[in-house]
């Protein structure tokens, strides 16, 4: 029986990498590449995985960034730091794993972070499209590195908008097409040079979104806030310069101004979900949790599904002690999400409440699998055991932590607590 399990039950991994791949299971990809033996496989083989490793890399770290945003903006400063750590961990790109070290740097001087792409994980999941989208998206930092010609570029990044607005970009003239392909290479002086060719004919409100997109990534709000606003006169439903908008005025502590825009929008009925996901991350901030709360769910009624959102109205569901209804939210996060299983938020919550602690040690040990050596799921991993009256196996991962030098900050008064209680037991 064993050797017909082996000759007919393990699969080709690089076949299961192709199929992770085509199904944008990204955990899947690099848990398989992970344990993948390369030595026997052709040049164009070999090549091909990269491409798959790099992309992967990159979506989780998009992730990771989003979600990291998303805490530092309800003043979860703990789940931010490890969130934008995995994303420097992740990242494949030069581009993306220098936007998670900013973030780092960012927070640890208080600043406040800057708006980054959404991977977009199913047809409910908010993908902004916007130039900020395009620009900073896991596909635009790798496809250099990946040597497509100006055609080829296009065609992928037109891929991760809408139909519509691929289709105008498509349309567009030379000059704001090549203009924004600099952009996505970061060559933003030559963006700049490319915008101020474009014929006052063709200067409509995708182009005024594209220069205005440009100048509030170069800190110049006031322009930015100019050409925004004109572009959404001249095409109020045009998301993407709204969203860069809402960015604008945050990074000016126009908070007023903000709130008033996006309930004007809300009445208006244009982009209800997205308004009162930032309606609910604004009454965060302010520690208003009932109204953060109310509009967070409201968001999520309307089909919001960003796993940040998620993770802020599970947490004050919780905080309100409405378990059941945070256990519920959490599991429409996504399986799988750290090397098959639950989602390890779900498995954390779960830990919690010391409930289905199995599959919660399962999560972990799959998010470790993906994210070697990163002490959170360690001391996820040990405070199972330690649920479960495992008292060896979880000095024996504590002591481990321990030995760590690099142990990051947030993780040792944990470390430490454990470390206590199990020597008092």
């Amino acid at each position: 029986m064993s050797f017909l399990k082996k000759m007919f039950g393990k699969k080709d991994p690089v076949e299961e990498m192709r199929q992770f791949h085509a199904r944008q299971d990204w955990a899947g990809v690099l848990n398989v590449s992970n344990r993948l033996d390369r030595s026997e496989l052709d040049g164009p083989i070999q090549e091909e995985i990269t491409a798959w490793e790099v992309e992967a890399g990159d979506a989780l770290a998009a992730i990771n960034l989003d979600e990291g945003a998303w805490a530092q903006k309800s003043g979860n400063l703990l789940r931010a730091r490890e969130d934008y750590q995995l994303a420097a961990e992740q990242a494949r790109s030069a581009l993306l794993r220098e936007r998670a070290e900013q973030a780092l740097a960012a927070l640890e001087y208080g600043e406040r972070p800057q708006q980054v792409a959404v991977v977009d994980n199913g047809p409910a999941t908010h993908a902004s499209c916007s130039s900020s989208c395009a620009t900073h998206t896991d596909a635009a930092a790798t496809m250099p590195e990946m040597g497509l010609d100006e055609e080829a570029r296009l065609e992928l990044l037109l891929a991760t908008m809408t139909p519509e607005l691929a289709e105008r970009y498509l349309s567009a003239g030379p000059a704001l097409r090549k203009a924004w392909l600099a952009v996505q290479d970061g060559e933003e002086e030559q963006a700049l040079s490319l915008l101020q060719e474009v014929p006052e004919t063709e200067r409509n409100a995708l182009f005024l979104f594209e220069r205005g997109a440009l100048m509030a990534r170069r800190g110049q709000h006031e322009k930015a806030f100019q050409d925004l606003k004109a572009a959404l006169i001249a095409e109020p439903d045009l998301f993407p310069a709204f969203d860069v908008l809402v960015d604008v005025l945050l990074a000016t502590g126009q908070i007023d101004k903000l709130e008033e825009a996006l309930k004007l929008n809300l009445a208006a009925g244009r982009f209800i979900g997205y308004c009162w996901a930032r309606l609910a991350e604004l009454h965060a901030q302010r520690r208003e949790l009932e109204p953060a709360l109310a509009a967070g769910l409201k968001a999520i009624e309307e089909g919001f599904m960003d796993q940040g959102l998620i993770l802020l109205c599970a947490q004050l569901l919780e905080q309100a002690e409405r378990f059941d209804d945070a256990e519920a939210l959490l599991k429409r996060m996504p399986a799988g999400g750290c090397g098959g299983g639950i989602h390890p938020m779900l498995a954390e919550f779960w830990l919690r409440r010391e409930q289905n602690l199995d599959q919660s040690l399962e999560s972990f040990k799959g998010a470790l699998r993906q994210e070697r050596g990163n002490p959170r799921w360690l001391l996820r991993i040990a405070q199972v055991y330690q649920a479960k009256g495992w008292r060896k196996e979880a000095s024996e991962q504590i002591e481990r932590l321990m030995r760590q030098e690099d142990l990051p900050d947030q993780f040792r008064g944990e470390v430490k607590a454990m470390a206590d209680r199990l020597q008092q037991v």
